[in-house]
């Protein structure tokens, strides 16, 4: 039966509620579990190799396991997105001195069209610079710093956090490898740990069924050995969180170990499916 425009203005503002609800639980799960992120066991030649940021690359394996996990999904990648979170230290640090960092980093990125965001308040100094690189990617680095507080519970040490984040919508993955290793590289040059996310993210010219949905998450599962940890299924939205020993690193979700998510979105205004898979964890809402 065909819908009314009343119908479908309250399907919207129903999805637009849904969206903003998501969005504040996924900056809720950042914030929990960024410091948590582990990379896989290393033998004593990698723990060796990691001390050198030149060798201990990701980039190309993170492309790879992503790519494997999307061909089973039967679905091609059209956008991309790499995230880094990382706790730069137990600082609070003045808006100057983030600036100071802030700009070394962007000069090191060779950003286009940067522009910068700063500002300095009792509880809190902020620097966020916005920019492009050449390849249909725009990237954003944020530097938050937080005093120590001390309420009922206890005393909270000060922090500084350095967030990147690389969206790239140019229907291609070739400059995924590259653009991973360059966020490593540049974190760990101002004395960050890098805590890298990344995902890949396609469309399906139909909508899928529940049913439909639910084997396409188990055959990524199965493509790349991995294993359930919690699901969270509704109207529009199949998504499935698990851990497999392939990928490079995990967080732990409810004390399990977490490193792959699957997302299958049914886009009702387009008419088509959303298909994200990440690892360890997508970072974005869909």
């Amino acid at each position: 039966m065909a819908q009314t425009k009343g119908q479908r203005r309250a399907q919207l503002r129903k999805k637009r509620l849904k969206k903003r609800v998501k969005q504040v639980l996924w900056a809720c799960l950042f914030v929990a579990v960024g410091a948590a992120l582990v990379h896989q066991p290393m033998t004593a030649d990698a723990q060796t190799k990691s001390a050198s940021t030149s060798q201990n690359l990701d980039g190309t394996k993170a492309e790879a396991f992503l790519l494997q996990a999307m061909s089973a999904a039967n679905v091609t990648p059209t956008n991309y997105a790499i995230h880094d979170w990382t706790n730069l230290n137990q600082q609070f640090m003045s808006e100057d001195h983030l600036a100071s960092i802030g700009t070394q980093l962007e000069q090191e990125f060779d950003l286009n069209k940067a522009k910068i965001t700063s500002r300095s308040e009792s509880n809190e100094t902020f620097w966020q610079v916005d920019g492009t690189w050449p390849n249909s990617t725009n990237v954003q680095i944020v530097l938050t710093s937080f005093p120590a507080t001390t309420d009922g519970s206890g005393t909270t040490a000060a922090q500084t956090v350095l967030t990147v984040t690389a969206l790239n919508g140019s229907a291609s993955t070739k400059d995924f490898a590259a653009s991973y290793d360059r966020i490593e590289q540049l974190v760990a040059s101002v004395q960050g740990t890098p805590q890298m996310s990344a995902y890949f993210a396609g469309a399906m010219k139909s909508q899928l069924s529940e049913q439909d949905a639910n084997q396409l998450v188990n055959r990524v599962f199965s493509a790349v050995n991995a294993s359930p940890v919690e699901s969270l299924k509704g109207q529009w939205d199949t998504s499935v969180s698990g851990y497999t020993p392939n990928a490079l690193t995990y967080i732990y979700t409810n004390g399990k170990r977490m490193n792959l998510q699957v997302a299958v979105h049914d886009d009702t205004y387009h008419h088509d499916t959303n298909v994200l898979v990440g690892t360890p964890i997508i970072t974005t809402t869909y």
